[in-house]
């Protein structure tokens, strides 16, 4: 099906907190179901590239943590692979050729995701594996290999999913709430082959993908600054002579500071919190900076709240309250000042 039909492909992460918990044995029994499997540690871009294209292997990556971290190529390549059609273009021989990266692909590793840029992170499906118990009996991997078992439902599978080829093609699932966008091509196929298997499967299927998600997908830096400034316009904001709110940069840089989130208060691993200047420069590809603003007639360095919309609306999918401003009008027959 991946072969035929898919036009994403997520990567399955397979992580642990330490040593010892079977991620290596989970994928060597996991490839014993899939096509022209191939486990592998350590690939270079170009070896990775280049297999794939003349492969089309299911790949398992062993040992991948920081891996993608510190090879910037590696990690590129791999974003690639997440769609289908994206060629690689190298000169083989004095001729150009374009190299197919797409693949189903498994890394596991320790803390893995932690380690992984957040353009990887959102073309992942993540799950962990846990050390087993004294008393939790399984067999021994050394029977793996000979067990019919793993030929008949190989054999099952294949029926099964030529004989609904067609179907999952013009299939269009239902999606979770929240479930857009990237996050929603990661799980469409899955909850298309849930949906053909019937029973309680498309109901334990969705299940599972927003327990995974809201577990695993730990949104950017900088996404998760901008719901900050959400929060901090409606708790902190100054009311405009225009109706929007206004924030000090030096007031932000105080509020992201007192609320410890290591994240910010350890910017970068510096052991010291993020700055108003450094604040700017995440907030940047929004295009919503900072700029001269004048909250109660002073003139300050800050943010309004109307340079946010967009950003509000697109990447959070929320949108600011609207509520009365405090305005000075002059004053009344009774000499108070009025307001509206």
């Amino acid at each position: 099906m991946h072969d035929e039909i898919a036009t994403f492909s997520p990567i399955l992460l397979v992580e642990g907190a330490d040593s010892d918990v079977a991620k290596t044995l989970f994928c060597q029994i996991h490839s014993l179901l899939t096509p022209r499997a191939r486990m592998i540690v350590k690939p270079t871009g170009p070896a990775l590239y280049r297999l794939v294209d003349h492969a089309h292997p299911s790949l398992y990556i062993d040992n991948g943590d920081k891996l993608l971290a510190h090879d910037s190529d590696l990690a590129d390549i791999t974003n690639s692979s997440w769609m289908r059609g994206i060629r690689i273009p190298r000169v083989v021989e004095g001729k150009v050729y374009e190299f197919d990266p797409f693949c189903f692909k498994v890394i596991n590793g320790i803390d893995l995701l932690s380690h992984l840029d957040p353009a990887t992170r959102t073309r992942c499906i993540a799950t962990e594996m846990l050390p087993k118990l004294p008393d939790e009996k399984v067999i021994h991997v050394k029977h793996a290999a000979s067990d019919e078992r793993f030929a008949v439902l190989r054999r099952k599978w294949l029926r099964w999913s030529n004989d609904n080829m067609a179907a999952l093609r013009d299939a269009e699932p239902a999606m979770p709430e929240g479930f857009n966008n990237r996050l929603a091509e990661n799980y469409a196929l899955l909850f298309a082959i849930a949906d053909l298997a019937g029973g309680d499967w498309p109901k334990r299927m969705r299940a599972a993908a927003i327990k995974l998600s809201h577990e695993y997908n730990l949104p950017s830096l900088r996404r998760r600054l901008l719901a900050k400034f959400f929060d901090y316009f409606i708790a902190h904001g100054v009311p405009s002579a225009h109706g929007s709110l206004l924030l000090i940069s030096k007031q932000v840089e105080g509020l992201v500071a007192a609320e410890g989130d290591e994240a910010f208060s350890d910017y970068l691993g510096r052991g010291r919190p993020i700055t108003q200047w450094q604040i700017a420069g995440l907030l940047k590809p929004f295009k919503c900076g900072p700029e001269l603003i004048h909250p109660r007639g002073r003139t300050e360095r800050g943010y309004d709240s109307g340079r946010f919309e967009t950003p509000f609306k697109h990447y959070l999918g929320k949108t600011l309250p609207v509520g009365r401003s405090t305005v000075r009008t002059g004053k009344d027959k009774g000499g108070s000042k009025g307001k509206r």
